[in-house]
């Protein structure tokens, strides 16, 4: 073994016990001041945060990806039932729901309207009688029309203040027809509605 061989190994013990100490002592540091404690704990949390939220947008702009392959929606007036189609699960995932007559697409928020969803529950259905209690029971969600009758001066307000939120932020694709009631013929939109199965008719495609 040359000199400079020797000399590395007697240093490597000498370094190995400078860092040892160095870092005890930063232990020590931390551990014996409530200050330095308390920063080295949000310094943790920080960092672990920091990853999280790098992870996240992934997972955001792949769900942005999804969406964003769902084409406008042509116009068209559904009836109760034919509404019930438009739930996110029978039609690819294309979720719509009513509210005072008018009928949104808010696709766009299947992390809201979609299956789990917080309000999961609005999804193919008329959602008016619910937004003016303001309560999420399925009880209040009827598989007729509903034609809102009993509800009260306040209660009407309430729903027609969530009608003019939600104008903001979908699309109108038609209206919720009333039993008996034919539906309009828009122009300049495609006869065949991807999704729920339905036509300009209202007839189910075969």
């Amino acid at each position: 073994m040359d000199s400079d061989t020797k000399e590395s190994v007697q240093a490597d013990p000498s370094v190995l016990s400078k860092s040892i100490f160095l870092l005890q002592r930063l232990l020590n540091d931390i551990w014996t001041s409530p200050i330095n404690l308390v920063l080295t704990v949000l310094i943790v949390c920080l960092l672990v945060k920091l990853l999280l939220v790098k992870r996240k947008p992934a997972s955001d702009s792949s769900k942005k990806r999804v969406l964003a392959q769902l084409p406008k929606m042509p116009k068209i007036d559904l009836t109760v039932q034919q509404l019930r189609g438009y739930n996110g699960i029978e039609s690819n995932g294309r979720i719509l729901t009513a509210i005072y007559g008018d009928i949104f697409d808010v696709s766009q928020r299947s992390d809201l309207y979609g299956l789990g969803g917080s309000y999961s529950l609005f999804a193919g259905r008329d959602a008016t009688r619910a937004l003016s209690k303001m309560q999420l029971d399925p009880s209040l969600f009827s598989n007729e029309y509903d034609d809102l009758l009993d509800l009260t001066d306040k209660e009407r307000a309430t729903a027609r203040s969530w009608h003019e939120d939600f104008r903001e932020k979908y699309d109108v694709v038609g209206r919720l027809l009333k039993p008996g009631e034919k539906p309009n013929v828009y122009p300049s939109e495609e006869t065949v509605v991807d999704g729920g199965g339905y036509n300009l008719n209202n007839k189910k495609r075969e």
